[in-house]
């Protein structure tokens, strides 16, 4: 009896570790691309949520016929997924997709970008500032991010007050809040 029930916790454990493992892996989701002629299509991107620096790098995607097809960042000019956007830009001479934080009159970028240290390839990601005009992406400044919004937020300064920057680093969640409430109050202005 009791060796029964060890067997029936033991099973349910591994399908328990078997069910987390398959989520964790490559999948597809309902997603769009927009191509180099600035056409919208339709279908599913290919998620990997073990490996974040791939969505930077290239992009699959599955259009409505079921034809996959890998897209670098010179062959397409965006992609999304669920609430997920991401812009190719070239910047530096080289291509690469940048998630868009945020929309509106000023746009806070992500970037990946892989760094070899001691033969060892690892990936680090940094944050851009952007506004329409512009010609190329600001590097955020993480030390000084809180002084850069007030230069970029003139007619807006209140916003820039509130972002929190306790420990001198960079507070991605605070710098999507405050320039979410700046973007939006500039479109009703």
């Amino acid at each position: 009896m009791v060796k029964n029930a060890y067997k029936l916790v033991l099973t349910a454990f591994l399908a328990a570790l078997a069910f987390s493992a398959t989520k964790a892996q490559v999948t597809f989701t309902k997603g769009y691309l927009v191509n180099e002629k600035g056409d919208t299509l339709r279908g599913e991107v290919k998620l990997n949520p073990k490996k974040e620096q791939d969505y930077y790098a290239r992009v699959t995607f599955k259009d409505a016929s079921g034809t996959q097809k890998n897209y670098k960042p010179a062959k397409v000019k965006a992609y999304g997924f669920d609430n997920e956007h991401f812009v190719s830009i070239i910047n530096n001479d080289e291509g690469l997709f940048y998630k868009r934080l945020t929309n509106g009159a000023i746009l806070l970028y992500k970037g990946a970008f892989e760094v070899v240290v001691m033969n060892k390839a690892t990936w680090e990601f940094e944050y851009f500032l952007f506004k329409q005009g512009d010609k190329k992406l600001t590097d955020v400044k993480e030390g000084k991010f809180k002084k850069q919004l007030q230069e970029w937020m003139k007619d807006g300064q209140e916003y820039a007050e509130a972002y929190n920057d306790s420990d001198k680093k960079l507070n991605v969640e605070s710098a999507i809040e405050v320039i979410n409430k700046y973007n939006d109050w500039k479109r009703s202005n």
